[in-house]
């Protein structure tokens, strides 16, 4: 599998970008993961406020870290993993979170060629007091 950041104009270090312009993929097999946040992926419909309240608990930087935590395990059964996301699309309530975002972002993706990706400021997400949701595009090898 090849792929291949798209950088229009170079990434200069001092710029520490959270984001890459584009990417394009040859011989891969493309993972769409849905909106992962603080909640598990998988909980209980129609939700029980009591018990996800647990995982709503923390600030902006616990939430984000867990958020990152439910997409690796997605990738991971999937046979990829955060090295192979090409774009996210990022929904916050609150976008004095960036900072946070962009450092646990560099944490996982390097600044190199992370990303492509879309931050939204949203009034509000699926769970009372979620501060962030996350869903996006990951490659992985084509299944012999």
């Amino acid at each position: 599998m090849k792929l291949e950041p798209i950088h229009h104009v170079p990434m200069k270090p001092e710029y520490k970008s959270p984001f890459s312009s584009a990417y394009s993929i040859e011989g891969g097999r493309l993972i769409f993961f849905s909106g992962c946040c603080t909640v598990p992926t998988y909980h209980k419909h129609p939700h029980d406020a009591d018990f996800e309240q647990q995982f709503l608990e923390g600030d902006f930087r616990e939430q984000t870290e867990r958020t990152f935590k439910h997409i690796k395990e997605v990738l991971d059964s999937a046979g990829a993993n955060l090295k192979d996301v090409l774009k996210l699309n990022i929904f916050v309530t609150d976008m004095d979170g960036q900072n946070i975002l962009n450092e646990i972002s560099a944490r996982y993706f390097g600044n190199d060629n992370p990303p492509a990706r879309t931050l939204v400021g949203v009034p509000t997400l699926a769970h009372p007091g979620m501060l962030i949701e996350i869903d996006g595009v990951a490659a992985a090898p084509a299944r012999s």
